[in-house]
């Protein structure tokens, strides 16, 4: 029996279980990976006192700081939570795990265009991530798919390595912060495409080209997309409120509708998704669950 038990191992899992646990409180992170989303970002440079850092970097970082307060980790996939008795049940795909409170910190998973070739050619071309996948197309042409910050910073990346860097924006005029985009135009090996959108991605056993709606195509050998993220909520929709977005609904302090259930970072009705941000919010989850603990002991 844990006292606290948090789902996710981005920075707001993490967070949260450095505060739990130096808290006194003993605490279980279950989680698949250790970083989430952040270890994908090749370059963090807005996060307070750290300068420069790579996301796997400050995933390391974080993850020793939890481990040296004493929280415990379990490498595995929660497949269902149920509240019983006042407990939080927790089963996963290795053992069923109990707490008297649960964080929940899933964060979010890249949004899919949903178009035709995509499923068939995920691996072979298709990616979701530009920190693990530009290598792969050193002196080769790859697509884009996307606007702002995101699209920028993946096509930046993946500059270093394709000979060519497509963006396929749906916008009629390409944005995005404006330290972003004056590193973006010392690149001359990128061209923006706009008021575009995919309809189909074409290849046989590999991306080969990107048909748009326009009915133009684009020769690729691969394709990124970058187009958000979404929440997965098929582990928590019928236990907790949420909102149209599937976003988990929390009060300031990261109450959700459930007594002794709380919930952080990207997963949350939160407006704004940040990295520090996110590590707040596990920080404000953990001394809530603090503070209920202490509640019901009296």
């Amino acid at each position: 029996m844990y006292d606290v038990v948090i789902i996710g191992g981005g920075p707001a899992g993490l967070s949260a279980g450095m505060y739990t646990a130096r808290r006194g409180l003993k605490t279980a992170v279950i989680s698949l990976d250790i970083g989430g989303q952040i270890t994908k970002t090749s370059e963090i440079e807005n996060y307070p006192g750290l300068g420069l850092i790579t996301g796997a970097e400050l995933a390391k970082k974080i993850f020793d700081q939890s481990k040296n307060f004493g929280v415990e980790f379990i490498f595995s996939e929660a497949k269902s939570i149920e509240k019983k008795d006042d407990v939080f049940v927790v089963q996963t795909s290795a053992k069923e795990v109990q707490g008297k409170t649960l964080i929940l910190a899933l964060g979010k998973k890249p949004r899919e265009l949903g178009v035709p070739g995509e499923e068939k050619l995920k691996g072979h071309g298709v990616s979701y991530c530009a920190t693990c996948d530009a290598p792969f197309f050193k002196g080769k042409i790859l697509s884009i798919v996307g606007d702002g910050n995101s699209a920028v910073s993946a096509a930046i990346t993946a500059a270093a390595f394709a000979k060519q860097v497509n963006i396929l924006s749906k916008r009629e005029v390409f944005k995005a912060e404006e330290a972003l985009m004056e590193k973006l135009s010392a690149l001359k090996n990128i061209e923006i495409i706009n008021n575009v959108q995919v309809a189909e991605i074409l290849g046989d056993k590999k991306v080969e080209s990107i048909k748009l709606n326009n009915g133009k195509e684009v020769t690729s050998d691969g394709i990124l997309i970058e187009i958000g993220y979404v929440v997965d909520r098929r582990l928590f929709e019928n236990i907790v409120k949420i909102d149209e977005k599937g976003q988990i609904v929390c009060d300031p302090a990261q109450a959700t509708s459930v007594p002794g259930l709380f919930a952080a970072g990207d997963v949350t009705n939160s407006p704004y998704k940040q990295i520090v941000i996110a590590a707040g919010e596990g920080a404000k989850a953990a001394l809530s669950c603090f503070a209920y603990l202490q509640k019901i002991k009296k």
